[in-house]
């Protein structure tokens, strides 16, 4: 007695607790970045010559407070590119009467405005943290200057599109609002006016770029040096962006990359660009006038490798004094490599005295090397100091990201259409109240007391059943003016004794009870329509008695005898001499079992007879199958064994669908079950098609081949799958129309009508050929062996499970982020307690979180700065192509040495080398597009 007191204590207590903190409501007082529009500032406001986003409140949601707090953060930050986010109250009595506030769908959607136009509404469910709002409405923003390339001809023709003009910087995203996107978007709004941003989600589309992502990567950025490329026959070098995918890092990548990959002094003057806050390598090229086509030779092969990352001073040692570029002095022989890692420090000198390129190359490598090997705090790591972080007692196991990676890539790879429609459709109101729901106590009452009962048996969380159940109470909804509502569920969840003694092992089953007793599962579409044609089908007498001739004939044309039109595209006559006929209990029995989904009427007294040779019956008995939307065949009368139920119902069940059916996604299950070939018909609405169709109607209705489906197939869109199909069995783009196959599924066999005249005697010649395998050519084309099953394994949990417990064993490096530790027990906004966050105090973000602010400042400061607002041409760096009138830099006469300065792919006549090897590839991080399969210049880069 004494525990059940503290249970019910420790009850009364957790609801008193949940009561409580559900009693701080949020407001929109609380909003401190997103401004709160009144109903009279609502015109001007979405008159924003750029995006303007609003949220309309009109009660608070528990679920939304993460994203109210996300938002008006994102408001904070958006702010600063002048894109305003705003709140209107639905709440105040003034804005009672504007549209969006009395919405039900109004607060699962942000929406946005441009120039007093509606745009898109974003959903709250992928606009859930700042990540996802801020790279939405940044790609709406810049929605026509960072265009998404889904396909490689896209792709092939935006890079076109863009040789000798413009350098390109384009990336792959996993996902659109993913915080890679977000800091992507924000590169992309301070330098799209320097350079061509694109992006794709399509890992298939990017796969033929150099290095392209594989399936657990988020994103990838690649950088196209177009502008120098002379023609559209010649590609663009390629580079691949490796530094960390944070905003600090490709900000400050992007500044390093618009500055000139080369600077001669003097040439280009006496004071290089390259400021010690960029981080960038400098490579001193120490040359004479007699030694400067060799430092070129470098520049062509180096200068786009390395832009971004290296920038390369050329220095005539002959016209500048080493004091004027911070150097004690100048190496004795020229040309000459020193490398300065991040333009701190002295630089480091070659000493060999030996040059050429592999030597200056080996010497910059091997220096790159040494410097990334090098940490922070100067301790040299080893490889085998690497590999033994992590390791305890001889035991390795994967870091966080690999762990993370063989968890994550089965859930977002294997998508679920029907989940997905599912809950984009949860916020419409469920309609299933006039469908019974059944508990334990009402459930056997509810069954004996009415005639028929339809009870669906579902899992609230199983996406088919939800699907399924949405139908279901339209369905109901037709028999709300009727006393007889057949359609009840049960909720197994809530009721596992009821579905457990129904023996319910799949979800959902619609099980079908008649007279207080179990029926039969039903088996056909789920759908509305089919359902309610099921129960109009078994309320029906069966089979329907039909005494008189005049009966007989009326259902002959789809009336039954009180007047009323028969239920379904199909239905089936049964006439017999007498009641004790052969085949007269079968036909019974059979209509019993097959009573929803067919109407059957019968006649034992002989009145039939004169219906026979009108319908195709040699006497009596009799049985036609007749079909009111088949036009080739709407009547076949049944040639075998009256006394067999089975061959009976095969027949029956087989003529449900039109003999010469159109191929539908939604058919082919039903015609795939039969396990028979298929005769496909390609057609179009040509007079081609029409004729062609003529002689295989012929071959239908003669019943010649019984064994196997005759179907068409609407082929004459382009992007039809009935044009791919054709395109496939013939293996040709260039298939013409009106054409005929053969396709034998279950062996994987296609066999094409080659023959350019379609007739009966040619076409039926061939179908025999095929079925006696006299056919001397092979199959034309044989589908590839395969199952339907799921594309992924499933999860072994146990197997999970047991390796979690060995690992607590192990010693983990204490390297986790303890808020993703919270996140993942108590979910994103709880604390380490399980108890809600709420975000009202300033400065608790992470500390990157400021540290992406300044960056971001200094982002907008440079794309509001007058520098950045300069002409291309004034602003150009001295390696890109520049009009023939600002040319003298770089034109030289023949025969003479160049005296400007040095630019990275000329040769001495200032014009671009073809052979150099400055076009070609890098190995893995660079290359040519669309891809790059040239020899690697040298092993090690």
């Amino acid at each position: 007695m004494g525990t059940l007191v503290n249970i019910l204590t420790a009850l009364i207590l957790f609801v008193l607790l949940s009561t409580e903190c559900d009693a701080v409501e949020f407001t929109v007082n609380q909003f401190k970045h997103a401004k709160l529009i009144k109903k009279e500032e609502l015109p001007d406001f979405k008159k924003s010559n750029t995006i303007s986003v609003l949220y309309y409140f009109l009660k608070d949601n528990p679920r939304h407070r993460g994203f109210y707090a996300e938002y008006d953060k994102s408001a904070e930050y958006l702010g600063l590119y002048n894109l305003k986010l705003g709140v209107v109250d639905c709440r105040d009595a003034d804005n009672l009467d504007i549209d969006r506030c009395s919405q039900l769908d109004t607060p699962s959607s942000v929406f946005t405005y441009s120039h007093g136009n509606d745009l898109l509404a974003l959903e709250i469910e992928t606009m859930f943290d700042v990540n996802s709002m801020m790279s939405n409405i940044l790609q709406l923003v810049l929605l026509r200057e960072v265009p998404i390339l889904q396909s490689e001809k896209e792709i092939e023709s935006f890079i076109n599109k863009h040789k000798g003009t413009t350098d390109i910087i384009f990336s792959f995203q996993k996902a659109i609002g993913t915080y890679e996107h977000r800091i992507f978007m924000e590169v992309a709004y301070a330098f799209h006016h320097k350079f061509q941003f694109a992006i794709s989600t399509s890992q298939n589309a990017v796969g033929g770029l150099v290095n392209p992502p594989s399936a657990t990567d988020e994103a990838r950025i690649w950088i196209m040096m177009c502008s120098q490329v002379p023609s559209p026959q010649e590609d663009c070098f390629v580079n691949v962006y490796d530094d960390r995918m944070d905003l600090s890092s490709l900000a400050n990548f992007m500044r390093k990359l618009d500055l000139p990959s080369n600077f001669d002094i003097p040439g280009n003057g006496t004071s290089h660009p390259y400021t010690p806050d960029l981080g960038l390598h400098l490579v001193y090229l120490f040359y004479r006038d007699t030694t400067k086509h060799m430092v070129q030779d470098i520049l062509r092969v180096a200068g786009n490798q390395f832009h971004g990352k290296a920038a390369f001073l050329t220095i005539n040692v002959e016209q500048t004094l080493p004091e004027m570029i911070g150097l004690d002095s100048f190496p004795p022989n020229t040309p000459a490599i020193a490398v300065q890692f991040e333009t701190k420090g002295k630089p480091d000198l070659m000493t060999e005295e030996a040059w050429s390129i592999d030597s200056a190359f080996e010497f910059f490598v091997n220096k790159l090397h040494e410097y990334n090997m090098k940490p922070k705090d100067g301790h040299m790591e080893s490889p085998s100091d690497v590999m033994d972080i992590g390791r305890d007692d001889d035991k390795v196991f994967p870091d966080d990201g690999e762990e993370k990676d063989r968890y994550r890539e089965e859930v977002e790879t294997e998508d679920d259409h029907v989940a997905e429609a599912v809950q984009r459709a949860r916020r419409i109101k469920l309609d299933i109240e006039l469908a019974q729901a059944l508990t334990d106590e009402t459930f056997t009452s509810i069954i004996k007391e009415r005639n028929i009962v339809f009870t669906l048996f579902y899992l609230p969380f199983d996406h088919r059943s939800l699907a399924f159940l949405r139908a279901y109470g339209e369905a109901a909804r037709k028999f709300e003016n009727e006393t007889d509502r057949p359609f009840t569920y049960v909720n197994c969840y809530d009721w596992t004794d009821v579905c457990a003694k129904e023996k319910i092992t799949q979800y959902p089953t619609l099980k079908i009870f008649h007279q207080g007793k179990y029926l039969k599962d039903y088996g056909g579409m789920l759908s509305i329509e089919d359902v309610i044609t099921a129960y109009k089908l078994l309320k029906q007498e069966k089979p329907v008695s039909l005494l008189e001739k005049n009966d007989i004939e009326k259902f002959f044309n789809g009336i039954l005898p009180d007047g009323s039109n028969i239920s379904g595209n199909v239905f089936v006559v049964g006439l017999f001499a007498d009641a004790q006929s052969k085949g007269v209990n079968t036909y019974q029995g059979v209509a019993k079992r097959l009573g929803d989904q067919f109407t059957f009427g019968i006649n034992t007294n002989g009145n039939g007879k004169d219906f026979v040779q009108i319908y195709g019956c040699s006497g009596l008995p009799c049985i036609v199958v007749l079909k009111k939307r088949d036009i080739v065949q709407p009547f076949v009368a049944y040639s075998g064994d009256v006394s067999s139920a089975e061959e009976l119902s095969k027949f029956i069940e087989q003529s449900l669908t039109p003999s010469l059916a159109e191929l539908t996604p939604s058919l082919f299950p039903r015609l795939y079950k039969q396990k028979q070939p298929f005769v496909i018909s390609f057609v179009d609405d040509t007079e081609p098609s029409r004729e062609m169709l003529e002689p295989v109607q012929t071959l239908v209705r003669s019943g010649s081949f019984p064994d196997l489906i005759f179907c068409s197939l609407q082929s004459g869109d382009g992007n039809s799958f009935g044009r791919q199909i054709l395109q496939t069995y013939h293996n040709s783009t260039s298939s013409s129309l009106p054409a005929l196959s053969y396709a034998h599924l279950s062996e994987g066999k296609v066999y094409n009508y080659m023959d350019k005249s379609f007739s009966k005697e040619q076409i039926e010649a061939w179908l025999r050929d095929i079925q006696s395998q006299k056919v001397e050519n092979q199959p034309q084309f044989l589908l590839k062996d395969g199952k339907y099953k799921p594309r992924l394994q499933g999860y072994h949990f146990m197997e999970f499970i047991k390796e979690e417990e060995s690992m607590k064993h192990r010693r983990v490096p204490n390297n986790r982020d303890p808020e993703v530790e919270v996140a993942n027990i108590h979910g994103i906004g709880f604390d380490s307690e399980g108890n809600e966050v709420h975000h009202q105090e300033e400065g608790s973000g992470r500390p990157e979180v400021v540290d992406d602010s300044e960056v971001r400042k200094e982002l907008i400061d440079l794309q509001q700065s007058r520098l950045y607002h300069h002409a291309k041409e004034r602003h150009k760096p001295p390696h890109k192509k520049i009009s023939d009138d600002q040319s003298q830099t770089v034109a030289i006469p023949t025969g003479e040495e160049p005296e400007g300065p040095i630019t990275s792919g000329t040769d001495a006549s200032g014009t671009e080398d073809p052979n150099t090897p400055g076009t070609q590839g890098s190995g893995a991080e660079s290359g040519s597009t669309p891809s790059s399969k040239k020899p690697i210049i040298h092993e090690d880069l």
